[in-house]
């Protein structure tokens, strides 16, 4: 895929990054445009590079942890912020809940997906107006079916952060067609859920080499399985047709045998178990820059702590440590739970063994005296490379897990227990806490204890993934949670962003 899909990027994107100006100009027969670009299979894939070439805001060298990490992050009980991010109006704001429409990084998200969208419109209106002397068929419905599923993720990515957003669904050829209303929740959840499911179709099960992380059907069921999930949890009303919904699209990932769990958790995230046995779908950067090819960005600075010499911008909070305690030293081998110890560096016996040391060569508290920190100072592990010498240089280019198997397993758990076969939830929370924290199995066994032993597995889980914000909010459990672990400021009015500026200034048809 790195080299497929992005050495093809971004041709595309220069070649034809504006929409509203072929019907302005006369054409010239010798300058590819979006009219003339569609020529062949070759075309359709570089079509597809650029459509993948959005996917979370890896778009500039400094945009990417700037963008992604605080409008994902930030807006969550488990992190706090560190010094350096006080500088920063903007990210501030997003931390408060008191984010206004000429927020840069919100805005910049929202652009930047809305990009993604564009391009996945281009190529399901200009592939699929190819012949068959153009495009094998099969490759043709496959590439459609890929944009779908693309132009499904985007919009989800929008409407978890933006309670309405602009559905485009087709290509704009004009800058009237630019003006577009904001459509109404349960409209985008249908769409959304309707993409996933045409992409479910006729993707292909796997990829070879050259193409691995490109979402294959797979993906497609895993996120049409959260999108019903988390639509569940907005729906009263009608929860139970979306949990069934949800629970057919994740047994077929689960029954596809094709995915396990990574027996190392933090193996995920350094760089050494790269698109592994629980990648379902994963973000593919890279450190190899032959060519001029440079597809990897500083964000290991962004998230390490100033002990380490990092920015010093994002933390765990204490909350989020005590949850990971909260059991004991239970695991197997009379540790925490393991996730913990990939998840957070903190202050604990694990990190502070002279004859170990496992913090880059050092013990915790050797890091720590160095920089005059305090010593209950939790700094994220997750994301951070596994050497100090990658540690310590300007960029990093290893993947990041967008959906893993580990959540499939989860959210169809809680498909499961909401349906009431809680028993049958069970052992797929257990498989979860087995492996990746090396726990025993969980206490209880009704429908409530699922419901909230899922709440603490989601928490050691995927922290620092992006998801604990919008689990709460969908779970009804937002406010009452956020205040009660020192998040003030969390309101109604506030749940989302309020759309950018520049959107209401271009588009006629927003008020």
């Amino acid at each position: 895929m790195k080299k497929l899909l992005y050495t093809l990027s971004a041709c595309v994107l220069f070649g034809f990054s504006s929409c509203d100006d072929d019907y302005l100009e006369t054409k010239s027969p010798d300058k590819l445009t979006s009219y003339s670009f569609w020529r062949n299979a070759d075309d359709a894939e570089a079509g597809m590079a650029a459509a993948y070439s959005q996917l979370e805001c890896a778009t500039s060298y400094w945009g990417f942890a700037e963008i992604k990490f605080p409008v994902e992050m930030y807006p969550s009980d488990l992190v706090k912020i560190g010094g350096d991010a006080y500088n920063y109006e903007d990210w501030l704001s997003i931390y408060n809940f008191n984010v206004n429409s000429a927020n840069t990084q919100t805005a910049s998200y929202w652009s930047i997906h809305y990009r993604g969208i564009n391009f996945s419109n281009q190529v399901i209106e200009k592939v699929g107006e190819m012949t068959e002397e153009q495009i094998d068929p099969a490759k043709k419905n496959e590439l459609l079916a890929e944009a779908h599923f693309l132009r499904g993720y985007y919009h989800l990515k929008l409407l978890l952060a933006w309670e309405k957003i602009i559905l485009r669904d087709q290509y704009p050829k004009g800058v009237s067609d630019t003006h577009k209303a904001i459509s109404e929740r349960s409209a985008c959840w249908d769409f959304i859920i309707a993409d996933f499911e045409k992409a479910t179709k006729n993707l292909p099960a796997s990829y070879d080499a050259q193409n691995v992380g490109r979402a294959t059907k797979w993906a497609a069921f895993a996120y049409l399985g959260k999108a019903n999930l988390f639509r569940a949890g907005e729906d009263s009303a009608n929860a139970t047709e979306y949990y069934e919904a949800a629970k057919a699209a994740l047994a077929e990932v689960v029954g596809s045998n094709n995915y396990s769990l990574a027996p190392n958790f933090i193996s995920m995230f350094d760089g050494t178990n790269q698109n592994s046995s629980e990648a379902v779908f994963e973000l593919q950067l890279s450190n190899n820059t032959d060519n001029g090819a440079w597809f990897k960005f500083p964000h290991h600075r962004w998230i390490k702590p100033k002990g380490l010499f990092g920015w010093d911008e994002i933390a765990g909070s204490s909350f989020l440590l005590e949850e990971f305690k909260k059991e004991g030293k239970v695991a197997t081998d009379g540790r925490y739970d393991h996730r913990l110890y990939g998840t957070l560096f903190f202050d604990d016996e694990y990190f502070n063994d002279s004859d170990n040391p496992r913090v880059y060569g050092y013990t915790f508290r050797e890091w720590w005296d160095a920089s005059s920190t305090a010593y209950d100072y939790t700094g994220f592990r997750k994301y951070l490379p596994s050497t100090k010498d990658e540690l310590d240089a300007y960029s990093h280019g290893n993947n990041m897990p967008l959906m893993r198997y580990a959540d499939v397993l989860l959210m169809y758990a809680e498909a499961l227990n909401e349906l009431g076969e809680t028993s049958t939830a069970i052992p797929h929370i257990n498989n979860v806490r087995a492996i990746h924290g090396g726990l025993p199995a969980m206490a209880g066994s009704d429908k409530a204890a699922v419901r909230a032993q899922i709440e603490h597995e989601r928490i050691c889980e995927f922290a620092m993934e992006g998801s604990r914000f919008h689990d709460l909010r969908r779970w009804g459990k937002l406010n009452e949670t956020m205040a009660a672990n020192g998040r003030t400021g969390v309101t109604d009015d506030s749940h989302f962003f309020p759309i950018p500026e520049s959107e209401v200034n271009s588009n006629n048809e927003i008020e």
